[in-house]
């Protein structure tokens, strides 16, 4: 099977290398040109650009869309409808499905114990337009299926500052700083193991017509082991770096509420505050009781992050903490 991954961040570069792992190809569409590496094509644009679009689509019997914009509900709602819908109409035009990877944010309201069956219950900007993307997935004539994950934990999740379990506490702890605690330490939050994520995309491509039914659309939870604790996390990311265990530092959510009006990303925080600072449990849809994929646990997807940091620490010539054993 060919797969058109749009975008390269820590979802499309997971994609990519369990789809060359499973024997399949990828052509990636990316913004800035990089070059060829063994097994995939790569072409420079912007989805918004027919012609580059129409390139990389040459081929594909699939497309993973996981392209994003800055982390700005602003910003979302200026820039990722317009490229969903060129990517749609492209899709649509040669028969081939469309898979999205998703997030919580349009159920936040329901996060304390999430099932896929769920009605959509924004409870900010990012929220609302996530919905709104969900609507128009679901009214377009392409076969669309979201995939829905909860907080990222994995290897690429490492140096890009944009997944909270790996930026807030591996690499803190693995420099010799405290962890930062956004939310409440003692409560559950999955976290989806990002190798788990882009595995549960492509069984969707590859199993697109069954799962879409009569309707053209999915919506899945994407496979994740059961809820841990940040207190857990912490602990464990401790012990596997070799660290002692020290109290984090708390980011109070009234903080985020006194500077959300003056400050970009603490405006964005606060409005996703209730998936931190109460419950965010994801509990098992289609995906693993229907289709039989099977989650990472929660000890491997953590080791598996801390050594890929480690390993990027090692990369830069920064000295090592201590060493990794992977455990069941």
């Amino acid at each position: 099977m060919h797969h058109l991954v749009i975008g390269e961040g820590q979802i499309g570069r997971a994609l990519s290398e369990r789809a060359l792992a499973d024997g399949d190809t990828v052509t990636v569409l990316r913004r800035t040109p990089r070059e060829e590496s063994p097994g995939v094509h790569r072409v420079a644009g912007d989805v918004l650009d027919r012609a580059a679009l129409g390139a990389a689509l040459e081929g594909a019997d699939a497309v993973m869309a996981t392209f994003h914009a800055p982390y700005d509900a602003r910003l979302w709602r200026a820039q990722l409808p317009p490229r969903e819908l060129a990517v749609l109409d492209a899709a649509a035009a040669r028969d081939i499905p469309v898979v999205f990877p998703e997030s919580l944010y349009a159920f936040q309201g329901g996060a304390a114990s999430q099932a896929e069956s769920d009605a959509p219950s924004p409870r900010d900007e990012k929220g609302r337009v996530r919905v709104q993307l969900l609507d128009r997935r679901r009214q377009h004539r392409a076969r669309t299926l979201s995939v829905i994950a909860s907080d990222l934990i994995g290897p690429s999740t490492v140096g890009t500052g944009a997944a909270v379990a790996t930026s807030m506490v591996v690499e803190p702890l693995l420099a010799g700083r405290r962890a930062v605690l956004v939310g409440r330490a003692n409560l559950p939050h999955t976290l989806t193991h990002v190798p788990d994520l882009a595995a549960a995309m492509l069984h969707a491509a590859r199993h697109a017509e069954r799962l879409v039914g009569a309707t053209g659309d999915a919506v899945l939870n994407a496979p994740a082991a059961p809820a841990r604790t940040q207190r857990e996390l912490i602990a464990e990311v401790s012990r596997l770096a070799g660290a002692p265990l020290r109290r984090p530092v708390p980011v109070p959510r009234a903080a985020l509420a006194l500077l959300a009006p003056v400050h970009t990303l603490a405006r964005e925080l606060h409005g996703i505050a209730g998936l931190w600072y109460g419950p965010c449990v994801q509990r098992p849809g289609v995906l693993e009781q229907e289709e039989g994929l099977v989650p990472t646990s929660w000890k491997q997807a953590v080791a598996a992050t801390v050594e890929a940091a480690q390993e990027s620490r090692r990369d830069r010539g920064v000295p090592e903490r201590g060493a990794v054993t992977v455990g069941p």
